[in-house]
């Protein structure tokens, strides 16, 4: 997983008017620790952008819980399923820090696409970034041993460390969390 897209820094880069349109269509939302911001059966209606906060996005396996990313400052979290399909998710979305997010619409987002060929290239932005999200951690769960996921997921986002249960992070990398404590030992 590697957070390479700044949502924010790629909306400086756009005109004023398209910077205009897009805050007018952005609803601000407020969430508490451990909030769910989208429940397993709920349509993701849109794209989140965390301004500050920690989410976590997971799957429910029987009694066990899977984590299968994490959002935090500056970056974008949904489903990605369910917002491209529009039909009901598979996975939650809940913070695991009082969070403060933006909402984009599907909506909106598909009314200023049809609008303004600027506003495409930004969008496809966000899309390639949810996408290249997803092949990191397919690709690192396909070759990597626990211990190198451990050291690449430190290597890449170091910042997340510091901000998710350590149950959390060991459900996303595939391991149990006695496991990940042992790692950390060796590291």
């Amino acid at each position: 997983m590697t957070y390479s897209f700044n949502i924010f820094k790629e909306y400086e880069s756009l005109s004023p008017c398209i910077q205009h349109q897009i805050l007018s269509k952005l609803q601000v939302l407020q969430f508490a620790k451990h909030d769910y911001i989208l429940k397993k059966g709920d349509i993701c209606k849109g794209i989140f952008l965390i301004e500050k906060g920690c989410c976590r996005t997971y799957l429910e396996n029987g009694e066990k819980e899977i984590t299968t990313n994490f959002g935090i400052d500056k970056n974008i979290i949904c489903s990605a399923y369910s917002y491209f399909s529009q039909t009901p998710s598979n996975e939650y979305i809940q913070t695991l820090e009082d969070t403060t997010c933006y909402f984009f619409s599907y909506k909106s987002i598909h009314l200023l696409l049809a609008e303004h060929v600027e506003f495409n290239v930004f969008v496809r932005k966000i899309y390639e970034s949810l996408l290249m999200n997803e092949i990191n951690l397919l690709n690192s769960i396909r070759s990597m041993s626990a211990l190198e996921r451990y050291e690449h997921f430190m290597e890449k986002t170091p910042q997340v460390l510091q901000r998710v249960p350590l149950g959390h992070l060991a459900s996303f990398l595939g391991m149990s969390q006695e496991t990940l404590s042992r790692m950390r030992g060796k590291v």
